[in-house]
């Protein structure tokens, strides 16, 4: 709850309080018809918690003060503390909760932060102004994906904050991947990245998730890619880092047009399927495929991948390709 500020607000108290008391009769409320403000009688601070016509319950000896004991007829004044300045710039300023837990607007300045929504909001006073979108961000280090596959001079190094796989540029089909161990039982991961070298020539996929059996070196990549300026997402099975064998089963390019920030979900229930899911938002997705969890391979890796051949373009130029891991959440 919102401290209560009022200005030159003072009154007397209308009886005599021992050092224990926590309702206080007083002259008048001082316009105040709620709780949480801060007064001071004689030199004891306490913190006014609700408001009964002109009783007021209280916390006694605030921030440092003691509870003491005070005439009838001591002055009783509002006052701006160092506790209200402080709980005033925590809690009250900007907050961070479920969106469906948003404070009603009324006190301008403040931010709401949702756990769950795609708008950091402004209260204007009288209603919450949305800009954006914004999404909360888990990302990763460099260093949870110990591994490399395919290394050549490619790199993965931690960028202002998020992980940054740049990928050695090629005129063939040649896949970089940084991976980590398969998690042991049934998971969801949820990956958004940016890509830094599209439209694409190649119909293999840039970059994106990739699933690994580091036993027979087989791999399945789920993939953002596309032709000119049309973003797809491609799921692949893999020989190798060079030889693609082809779609996944059931899976065919799926178009987001333009989208600049893109998240893929990958679940595997271990049990009986494997789905891959795809968004231009984190919040509203589009399945991929599921496929059996046998199909192609058992994995016992998982990362992060880019085609170094998807940043060779006759038409475009060239770029090495570049994956920026803006998030990466894993759900047991």
């Amino acid at each position: 709850m919102a401290e209560l500020f009022k200005n030159l607000k003072s009154t007397t108290l209308a009886e005599d309080l021992d050092d224990s008391e926590t309702g206080v009769d007083v002259a008048s409320a001082m316009g105040f018809a709620g709780g949480n403000f801060r007064i001071l009688v004689d030199q004891e601070i306490m913190k006014v918690t609700a408001v009964s016509g002109t009783t007021l319950t209280v916390a006694r000896g605030q921030e440092g003060t003691f509870a003491a004991v005070h005439s009838n007829g001591a002055t009783v004044k509002h006052i701006l503390t160092a506790g209200s300045l402080d709980a005033h710039d925590q809690v009250d300023l900007a907050s961070y909760d479920l969106y469906a837990s948003r404070p009603a607007a009324g006190t301008p300045g403040r931010i709401f932060l949702p756990s769950d929504g795609l708008f950091l909001e402004r209260d204007n006073g009288s209603s919450w102004e949305k800009f954006g979108p914004i999404w909360p961000m888990t990302p990763p280090l460099a260093s949870d994906f110990p591994r490399w596959v395919n290394q050549g001079t490619s790199t993965f190094t931690d960028v202002k904050g998020a992980p940054f796989l740049q990928g050695q540029l090629g005129t063939s089909t040649n896949v970089r991947a940084r991976v980590k161990d398969y998690p042991t039982s049934s998971f969801t991961v949820e990956m958004a990245f940016t890509l830094n070298c599209w439209p694409y020539s190649t119909s293999l996929g840039l970059g994106g998730l990739l699933i690994r059996d580091s036993i027979s070196m087989k791999f399945v990549t789920f993939g953002a890619g596309g032709q000119s300026s049309d973003l797809q997402v491609q799921a692949y099975n893999w020989n190798s880092p060079i030889s693609a064998s082809g779609s996944v089963t059931g899976s065919a390019a799926t178009h987001f047009g333009e989208a600049q920030l893109f998240w893929l979900k990958y679940y595997d229930d271990f049990a009986t399927n494997r789905v891959i899911s795809a968004s231009v938002d984190g919040y509203n997705w589009v399945q991929i495929v599921s496929i059996g969890r046998t199909d192609w391979i058992v994995p016992n890796e998982i990362g992060v991948c880019v085609n170094g051949y998807a940043g060779y373009s006759a038409s475009y130029g060239q770029c090495d390709s570049g994956l920026n891991v803006l998030h990466w959440r894993l759900t047991m």
